[in-house]
């Protein structure tokens, strides 16, 4: 797999996706701030799609010289993101893509099933989560104009992902690989077990492949598998951080190769870790690649 790899204020109701008459639903997040659910025609049983509100600020993003598992990509700067924005509380399940591809399949990984309704959607490349995003804009444009869903800057990713804390996980540094297991499906005992890995997280989560989204611990925002699960499609390029600081950084004007965060079920526990970078061609189509939302700010008409 690898290179190396606003609602401000919501108190809105607001008809969103054409495909069903209901509206998005405001409320509140006991995990952390406020949330909205965009309605989809899903099965009965399924997650919504919800996304909740982080709120703007600075942060350092990249990790110190003396993190553990560091790449030399990983240069320490200063970024502010300057407005608040909603980003999804769980990576986008099966049953949710499949409202905009009913036939998407995200098959198996040695006989265990990577295509239940709320597992991560897997096997999408960039430009198949780029086609969702159209989709999903269509149905809601012509409703609300100014209303967009994209992916997160890489940036954006990382704040999100931090959650406030500097260490290498959200949870804590977590050098003896032993305390994921109570917040993100990671490489663990149980694939060492089933299929002799090494290089493992010396706990054990429970699942073979992809858990169904938020089965673990959420951070201080009230978002789920962050880390862990599947690798997450940035909208950025890959390049080198700049040097200095920046406000609401996007990465390169082109380049080969689009950002995907957060290492997965399948990968070492080095690549789990909140500024772990990592990049793949934008056609790539994979067993542990999937993405999740971000609603830009959008101002309703009065």
């Amino acid at each position: 797999m690898r290179g190396r790899g606003f609602l401000a204020g919501l108190g809105i109701v607001a008809v969103c996706v054409a495909v069903q008459a209901a509206p998005p639903v405001a409320g509140n997040d006991t995990g952390g701030g406020k949330t909205i659910t965009i309605p989809l025609t899903l099965p009965s049983s399924a997650k919504p799609l919800e996304l909740v509100l982080i709120p703007h600020g600075s942060f350092t993003m990249g990790s110190p010289t003396s993190e553990q598992g560091r790449y030399p990509d990983e240069t320490q700067y200063q970024v502010t993101i300057s407005r608040d924005f909603y980003i999804g509380k769980y990576e986008v399940t099966n049953a949710q893509f499949r409202a905009f591809r009913p036939n998407h399949n995200s098959k198996e990984y040695n006989g265990l099933t990577l295509n239940e309704d709320d597992q991560p959607v897997v096997y999408v490349s960039w430009y198949d989560v780029k086609a969702f995003f159209e989709w999903l804009n269509t149905q809601c444009g012509n409703a609300y104009p100014g209303m967009r869903f994209r992916l997160p800057t890489e940036s954006e990713w990382e704040y999100a992902c931090r959650a406030g804390t500097e260490t290498r996980r959200y949870w804590g540094d977590d050098l003896n690989e032993d305390q994921a297991c109570g917040y993100a499906n990671v490489r663990d005992l149980t694939g060492k077990d089933k299929w002799d890995w090494t290089s493992v997280f010396h706990c054990n989560d429970g699942y073979g492949a992809t858990a169904p989204v938020g089965q673990f611990q959420p951070n201080a925002f009230g978002l789920y598998d962050m880390i862990g699960n599947v690798w997450e499609w940035c909208n950025d390029w890959y390049g080198p951080y700049p040097s200095g600081s920046a406000i609401d950084p996007v990465g390169p004007d082109f380049g080969e190769n689009r950002m995907n965060r957060g290492g997965s079920w399948f990968y070492y526990p080095g690549y789990c870790r909140s500024a772990h970078r990592n990049w793949n061609y934008p056609t790539l189509s994979d067993l542990n690649v999937g993405f999740r939302i971000v609603l830009s700010s959008w101002t309703p008409q009065q």
